[in-house]
């Protein structure tokens, strides 16, 4: 899946295009998605270089949360493609599988009608809330139509708090690029959930504080424990065990300093 150890560039966002022009649901699938209440009512993609030079996509929605991340691609015009197929195939329900992690986690994929994986969801606790993921990741492809547009780059790093599409609060830190690297379980209460970033600030900071895990696909993702062992966040996939290490060292390292924290 993302075939880096952890990727620092430049930060581009894209909104979601041509939705219209995408395979479009039957009346069936339309109304279940009627029927859920999401936080956000548009979503858009941030496309950013790793440090292994290929190219990426976050599908973020407009709460703040990161949906999907996709595959690394050799040039801004695969990364270009790769959205065109997460907007042609979103909109089919058939075209998310969910999966189930070694550690007995979940996770979702999109696949593409040639059975590429164009994206990849975070880890959930259930397949319950995997599921519900990969209804969220629809419905916002569905609701979002807007043309292609680009911001500057997130040049600092910080911790945000957010609402979910789930109703519970959540944080994420992005790195000094802007790249969302690793997020928090969810919280009842936003000052819960500020509370988290102060337990992932003091924990974070030793790399001895992350257990590194192998997924159903034999990719490697991480976890951020409390000194109960609780899990307190987590990061992304990696294509290999010392990738997964080295992700750890980095984030340990953004975390040894003060990060700043915003709310959404």
């Amino acid at each position: 899946m993302f075939n880096t150890s952890f990727r620092f560039a430049s930060l581009a966002i894209v909104s979601l295009t041509m939705v219209a022009c995408a395979a479009q649901p039957d009346d069936a699938q339309q109304n279940d998605t009627a029927s859920e209440e999401l936080v956000s009512k548009s979503a858009h993609f941030e496309t950013f270089q790793g440090m292994d030079g290929q190219y990426y996509f976050d599908l973020v929605a407009d709460n703040g949360q990161n949906v999907l991340r996709s595959e690394g691609y050799e040039t801004t015009e695969g990364a270009a493609n790769g959205i065109a197929a997460v907007v042609a195939n979103g909109v089919d329900s058939h075209s998310f599988e969910v999966s189930e992690a070694k550690d007995g986690e979940y996770y979702f994929n999109l696949v593409a009608g040639n059975n590429e994986i164009v994206g990849t969801s975070q880890m959930y606790s259930t397949k319950s809330n995997a599921t519900r993921g990969a209804n969220t990741v629809r419905s916002l492809v569905l609701r979002t139509g807007a043309a292609p547009k680009s911001v500057p780059a997130v040049h600092h790093e910080r911790f945000e708090v957010f609402q979910g599409e789930d109703r519970q609060y959540y944080f994420h830190l992005r790195a000094g690029n802007g790249e969302i690297v690793l997020t928090s379980e969810g919280y009842t209460t936003k000052q819960s959930a500020i509370s988290g970033v102060a337990s992932v600030q003091s924990n974070g900071a030793s790399a001895s504080s992350f257990q590194t895990y192998q997924a159903a696909n034999g990719q490697y993702g991480i976890k951020l424990q409390a000194k109960n062992h609780a899990t307190i966040a987590q990061g992304e996939l990696y294509v290999s065990q010392s990738n997964a290490t080295r992700a750890v060292s980095t984030i340990s390292g953004i975390l040894g300093h003060q990060v700043t924290v915003q709310s959404k």
